[in-house]
């Protein structure tokens, strides 16, 4: 593979694969050699309207496997992916699309309706490209391309690329109420998953389930690794992630021997009493990321499956993913977190105290990460991938050239492992999401009959599975329901709070600011919060 470029992942197995199962769903399957050709098809046509290298394409679709032609489709062409959320509220959709200015937003069927609807209201007019057969119900605008002019173009490409270039590019939440975008480049890719390749030891014979929406990190593991050794990716759909026994039922009747899911997950399977010795028997390893996981959950897994290994991967979306991991070989004590691990190849690290120095062993940290995992940056701001990646204390300048500081706050224990302790900041991870607090409290300060506003993420009944709780001021009694509904069409489902509590006052410190710390200790409480309203 000359220029290391991730999609030459699929030419590698497509000629050695050119009849296995690429990708499922359970219900549809590509081969190999299918989804090299048709994503060869989509690359070209690219071209031909002028994407090349350094543009970018958009897709919103559903979860289906468009979703992995149009990521393969829009590589070929040398331009980077972008995808979209196709739940994503409109004015956070336009401030997503307007500040990646693609070339071409790729849709289907299901999802081509409502992209016209939405391009009318943008300051610019990307082609769009529908992955369907055009049809008498299809919608037609101008600019719209169907998939018998894709499938037309020759499979034949030429183009030009580094592995410093960009390959996709993912939006997180931001503390100003806007999206950012993590420029992520094929050497950052082909970093992880050649690490991951080896150290999970996946071959071709595996069965890869992917759980983790495209628009989110996690899904890099699951698209590449499978691309990489030929093993077969099987998709599993938004609605078996609703009920853990269906979910189960699809792990075995697919025989999936890899999973890397989100802790959440793992947690509600626990709760909803679906695990049982002998289920799932082909599943050997399991990947746990994107938020810390209660031990007592993690033990219930490992005592009901002593066979298979459990590993706790963890890495922000500016380090490709994963920057450390932790084989989990002995079932953790409740009170202990688990540790987050040593660093992945590729990846170095560093914590650093307010003042920007190194911390001793044992001591608390900012954990900075440096190394070929590390992005490029943040799309079109400057400022911020300045702000963020930072060159290291002179004291570490062996590390590299630059550090990312995470925010978060770890400590390395003496067996060398780092262990995740908190965030210096108002971030946090739920359900693999990371969500500034800011960005929900910005969007609740807009509404008109809030006075004040402070967002938390608690475990309110002990349980150990956390909800997004608002706490806010206003001058009358608010309607809950109202500001829900208020939120839904500012900001995603994910980052809406479960529960609201209006007070005559939120507590705050003696500088007046509102005191964090105060409010959990006072409604994160083993016996619940009995005196909240459920949104």
């Amino acid at each position: 593979m000359p220029e290391h470029l991730v999609h030459h992942y699929l030419d590698h197995s497509a000629k050695l694969f050119p009849k296995k199962i690429a990708v499922t769903d359970g219900r549809t399957s590509l081969t190999f050699g299918a989804l090299a050709l048709l994503s060869d098809q989509l690359g070209y046509f690219l071209t031909g309207l002028g994407i090349s290298q350094g543009r970018r394409v958009v897709y919103y679709l559903k979860r289906d496997l468009d979703c992995i032609v149009s990521t393969l489709g829009i590589l070929k062409s040398g331009a980077a992916y972008i995808p979209v959320d196709q739940k994503t509220p409109l004015e956070r959709w336009k401030q997503i699309v307007e500040d990646a200015m693609p070339d071409a937003i790729i849709c289907n069927a299901a999802t081509l309706e409502e992209i016209i609807k939405r391009t009318t209201l943008l300051n610019i007019q990307p082609a769009l490209i529908c992955l369907t057969p055009r049809g008498e119900l299809l919608p037609s605008r101008e600019k719209v391309f169907y998939l018998e002019e894709i499938m037309s173009a020759p499979s034949a490409l030429t183009f030009g690329l580094s592995s410093d270039d960009v390959a996709y590019v993912l939006y997180t939440s931001g503390s100003t109420g806007v999206p950012k975008g993590v420029m992520i480049t094929h050497a950052n890719i082909r970093n992880y998953i050649d690490w991951a390749i080896q150290y999970f030891n996946i071959t071709a014979e595996d069965r890869i389930l992917g759980t983790a929406p495209f628009y989110f990190d996690m899904s890099t593991f699951d698209i590449f690794c499978s691309l990489a050794t030929g093993a077969a990716l099987c998709v599993a759909s938004e609605g078996l992630l609703l009920f853990p026994e269906k979910l189960v039922q699809f792990i075995e009747h697919e025989n999936i021997t890899i999973w890397k899911g989100v802790s959440s997950l793992l947690m509600y399977m626990c709760r909803a009493g679906v695990l049982h010795p002998g289920r799932m028997p082909d599943l050997r390893t399991i990947i746990f990321a994107g938020e810390p996981l209660a031990p007592q959950y993690l033990a219930k897994w490992m005592n009901t499956f002593p066979a298979k290994s459990f590993y706790n991967g963890y890495g922000p979306t500016e380090a490709t993913g994963v920057s450390l991991c932790y084989h989990v070989e002995s079932i953790p004590e409740a009170s202990q977190p688990i540790p987050i691990g040593r660093p992945c190849k590729g990846a170095k690290v560093i914590l650093i105290d307010e003042d920007g120095l190194p911390v001793r062993r044992g001591e608390i940290g900012e954990l900075c990460i440096s190394g070929v995992c590390l992005a490029k940056g943040y799309l079109n701001d400057i400022e911020k991938t300045k702000k963020n990646f930072t060159p290291p204390p002179a004291e570490c300048s062996t590390v590299g050239e630059r550090i990312y500081r995470t925010g978060d706050l770890v400590r390395e224990n003496e067996e060398g492992n780092y262990i995740f302790i908190s965030r210096k900041d108002h971030q946090v991870k739920w359900m693999g999401y990371r969500i500034e607090l800011a960005e929900i409290e910005t969007n609740l300060m807009a509404h008109p009959e809030i006075r004040d506003t402070v967002v938390l993420l608690m475990d309110t009944n002990g349980t150990g599975l956390t909800e997004l709780v608002a706490l806010f001021e206003a001058e009358e009694q608010v309607n809950v329901r109202v500001l829900s509904q208020f939120l839904e069409d500012r900001i995603p489902a994910y980052m809406i709070p479960k529960r609201y509590i209006q007070v005559s006052a939120l507590p705050r410190n003696d500088r007046g600011k509102i005191a964090r710390d105060e409010i959990l200790k006072l409604y994160s409480r083993s016996e619940g919060v009995p005196d909240v309203t459920v949104g």
